[in-house]
């Protein structure tokens, strides 16, 4: 399935900078659903599961944060919990930089 999703990307890849522009996507989404895992391993229930219903804590929304990665400025939301208790592993709160994901 993997080979298939990348040579359909690569339909559309014509220079560096459209290169440049998939991997930002790419690098967003993953490290954006990482975030999603870790907030559903905090909470410990899925998104709009019935077992968070008055379990004292659950998702409130994002925060925008900007990180730089070899691949430029890469603008991702940041999963927050009602009781902000929630630390992600991934990118820590204050992390700047993708370091060593690249």
């Amino acid at each position: 399935m993997l080979r298939q999703v990348t040579a359909e990307l690569a339909k559309d890849i014509k220079t560096e900078a459209d290169l440049n522009n998939v991997l930002n996507q790419f690098v967003k989404m993953t490290v954006e659903a990482a975030l999603g895992a870790e907030m559903e391993h905090h909470l410990g229930y899925a998104k709009s599961a019935t077992e968070g219903r008055g379990s004292g804590n659950s998702r409130n929304g994002f925060s925008p944060k900007t990180l730089t990665s070899q691949y430029g400025e890469l603008a991702i939301e940041t999963p927050r919990d009602r009781n902000s208790e929630f630390e992600p592993v991934i990118v820590q709160k204050g992390q700047t930089r993708l370091t060593g994901f690249d």
